[in-house]
């Protein structure tokens, strides 16, 4: 008995270890399960050893998703503000300990008292910003609406420094830096100085959301294939991607192309869950990993890179379950065999 017993163990340890031998395998599952819509590509030393497309990019018109389609990926955009800031810190442009009334000179008298790295760290003060209010009264969201609201706040959450809260206005007001520093639009030096060095030659800047005249347009919507209820027209949060164009993000961010490694270690310091590039790991002075997760409505992302295995991956959807960190991790596993 206990040696029968002994080989069920055996054959299901096997069964479990060897239960993803290929990367279609497993997301061809999870596509099959139901649980993926969207896009999926891994890259390996320089060489793309996966790339699919699943499910629709429309609810209505039911398109098949491809690999040119564009994605919202939620706040993993605000690693392109800290980015910018920091590039114009490297041209000694700006100092990270300046208050930001230096800058904007339209807040009120609290901007002396936050400095450009406390919005890095999300140490600011700055309250979250009432997403809720406009979705309810479906009011297009503008940088306009949101710095009036922000006008309006007469205290801090905390007194900065003391404390961390995650707050859209912090990457907001680092836009408005770069603005006032460059004498551009924030989506005109990015263009210039990122998106074209970096070689992202297909993501691009939204109009509005509902998303309209755009090109390739991944369309966000839930398990009812309802369209989500935002309603936005503030190009600083439209940013839509391709998959490869994040690789590239990645790929040049770390070949210290954009930037020196100096200054991704200072922009990857965190006092809470994530820094403005999301979650990077360090040991001395190597980089482990850089995770970041992103979301906004039924959008829905992961962006991994893995130094030591000179791996990437890159997971959009449009159509969220939760689940694109799970993927990213199983991903790894059958990449690098950590399981077998």
């Amino acid at each position: 008995m206990k040696k029968l017993l002994y080989l069920l163990i055996m054959v299901n340890s096997l069964t479990i270890s060897c239960q993803h031998s290929t990367i279609d395998e497993y997301v061809q599952q999870e596509y099959n399960k139901g649980q993926l819509n969207g896009n999926v590509l891994v890259v390996k030393s320089d060489t793309i050893i996966y790339e699919k497309s699943f499910g629709i990019a429309h609810p209505e018109t039911k398109e098949h998703l491809t690999a040119a389609h564009r994605f919202n990926i939620g706040s993993i955009y605000k690693e392109f503000p800290a980015v910018a800031v920091m590039q114009l810190f490297e041209k000694g442009s700006l100092k990270t300990d300046d208050e930001i009334s230096n800058y904007l000179d339209n807040l009120p008298t609290w901007a002396s008292l936050i400095t450009i790295q406390q919005l890095f760290k999300y140490t600011s003060g700055l309250p979250k910003v009432s997403w809720e209010h406009y979705v309810d009264n479906q009011i297009p969201i503008t940088e306009e609406l949101l710095l009036k609201d922000l006008k309006k706040v007469e205290e801090l959450t905390f007194k900065p420094g003391t404390d961390y809260l995650y707050s859209n206005y912090n990457p907001l007001l680092l836009t408005l830096i770069v603005e006032k520093v460059t004498g551009q639009s924030f989506e005109d030096y990015v263009q210039q100085h990122i998106f074209k060095p970096a070689k992202m030659t297909d993501s691009y800047f939204g109009k509005a959301m509902p998303y309209k005249n755009e090109v390739l347009p991944a369309i966000a919507f839930d398990k009812d294939y309802n369209f989500d209820p935002f309603t936005n027209k503030e190009a600083k949060f439209l940013m839509l991607f391709t998959a490869k164009d994040l690789y590239q993000w990645l790929y040049h961010l770390h070949s210290y192309q954009l930037l020196s490694k100096a200054s991704i270690k200072f922009l990857s310091e965190r006092e809470g869950s994530q820094s403005p590039l999301g979650i990077l790991e360090w040991k001395d002075d190597v980089l482990e990993v850089h995770h970041h997760h992103g979301e906004q409505g039924n959008y829905e992302s992961v962006i991994r890179y893995y130094p030591k295995d000179d791996l990437y991956i890159v997971i959009l959807k449009n159509q969220k379950y939760f689940n694109v960190m799970d993927m990213a991790d199983e991903i790894h596993d059958i990449v690098t065999n950590t399981k077998n």
